[in-house]
């Protein structure tokens, strides 16, 4: 009986992937191991999408062929497709692409039979058909991929030369079969993404408003749907109106919204203005006041004046995120942006991040204090010493006294804590105030 070990870089995407290869592996005979050194075959599940991104890659690879230099060593995923040959001299054993994860069983049994090293890379057009029971690494949470593919060519981004350029969308009757077996198997939230998630049935005269209108009608039982990053453009009245009318929908999306500068914004390609934004959050606080908003701003991109840089300052001070995910800009050989002058000093960057990072930080601490004395659902995923923790509707962390890991909890939010809310279970305020 052979035993693999499977890790992960990045998106969500290539955590659902992850489970998909666990689960296949572990139908065909394979044990799943917690540690590395204990493992017949190290799985890498790789990502490229910042020079971060691909350093880490690296120095997994390096670890994992250092750590267990008998086991086949696969690297999967983005990095894996684009730099084949450089992964093979550095430890890897098989090299597959995007395609091929879906066969990755297959391909390490050909190595097994014949032990040779090889690459496995072919264009990203497969149909998006994978489906998943459960998963190793969230007991609580569950994730469906329901869309693969960007046609957006962001100028920094070379996602859609590793994913493909052409939008590939998961059958309804698919989503919703896997769908109804999370639920089965305990899961109380599922959480939908893609590569470009807001493109969910464009190729063929569907939408994501439209899948999620067929969900709610279709699955029952004590549960809610979470929408992962989408972006400005595609966050259409239709989608609001839906997110507005149910429950079962979190009033939270993540709009990666990249710069506060028109000038940036147009270099990098994105497909929206400020102005636009400043509209879609305007109907989304008009729908909810409390609707959360969470962002993805790189600083320093090529060009980016101290005005282009002020000028996200002063959006994120406006917004209240609940979150903003600060990237510094790094290069992508093979990009447009790759080519663009004015490429900024690192330590301006790290200088601009800082910055961005205190007005941030300041900005979630405001909108989760908008919480105070009002009830959330919270989804427990751990219970340490009696203090449950997990996340609420709005994506917002609690901690409080009792509760069930795996239930939707109702609590009364009592104060900011760090990055988190402190809170009390609505049962209990209930009794104490009966009490009182």
């Amino acid at each position: 009986m052979k035993k693999v070990y499977v890790t992960f870089l990045g998106c969500k995407v290539n955590q659902y992937e992850s489970e998909y290869i666990i689960e296949k592996l572990e139908k065909n005979g394979y044990v799943v191991s917690p540690h590395p050194t204990k493992a017949d075959m190290c799985i890498l599940n790789t990502c490229m999408v910042t020079s971060e991104a691909s350093r880490k890659s690296r120095q997994i690879l390096r670890r994992l062929r250092k750590l267990n230099p008998d086991a086949l060593i696969i690297a999967t995923g983005c990095y894996a497709h684009l730099e084949q040959e450089g992964l093979l001299q550095i430890g890897a054993d098989l090299v597959l692409g995007n395609c091929e994860k879906k066969d990755l069983l297959t391909h390490a049994e050909r190595y097994f039979r014949e032990k040779k090293k090889f690459i496995s890379v072919s264009e990203s057009n497969y149909q998006v058909d994978e489906t998943v029971e459960s998963f190793l690494s969230d007991r609580t949470r569950a994730y469906v991929k329901i869309e693969d593919g960007c046609n957006e060519f962001c100028s920094y981004c070379i996602v859609p030369v590793a994913r493909g350029f052409k939008i590939r969308s998961k059958a309804v009757e698919t989503i919703l079969a896997e769908m109804r077996t999370l639920l089965e198997n305990g899961y109380k939230e599922i959480v939908l993404t893609g590569v470009n998630l807001g493109k969910y049935g464009a190729e063929n005269g569907f939408s994501l408003s439209k899948l999620l209108s067929v969900l709610i009608d279709e699955l029952s039982g004590d549960f809610r749907i979470r929408l992962s990053s989408i972006n400005v453009q595609d966050v259409t009245d239709e989608l609001i109106d839906l997110v507005g009318y149910t429950d079962r929908i979190c009033p939270h999306l993540h709009i990666p919204l990249q710069s506060g500068s028109d000038a940036v914004l147009k270099r990098m390609n994105r497909k929206y203005t400020v102005e636009d934004a400043y509209r879609l959050f305007a109907k989304l606080r008009e729908l909810n006041s409390d609707f959360s908003i969470s962002t993805d701003i790189i600083v320093g991109f090529p060009g980016e004046t101290i005005g282009d840089f002020k000028q996200t300052l002063e959006l994120v001070g406006k917004v209240l995120f609940s979150k903003v995910h600060i990237f510094k800009y790094s290069t992508r050989p093979g990009t447009a942006a790759s080519k663009l002058g004015y490429q900024i000093p690192a330590d301006e960057k790290e200088r601009r991040s800082k910055e961005l990072s205190l007005i941030a930080e300041e900005s979630s601490k405001r909108y989760r204090e908008q919480s105070v004395g009002k009830l959330r659902k919270v989804l427990v995923e751990q219970n340490r010493s009696g203090i449950s923790s997990g996340y609420d509707e709005y994506y917002i962390r609690h901690e409080f006294t009792g509760g069930r890991v795996g239930n939707l909890e109702t609590v009364v939010s009592k104060y900011a804590n760090g990055a988190g809310v402190v809170s009390t279970l609505a049962c209990l305020e209930r009794q104490m105030a009966r009490e009182a």
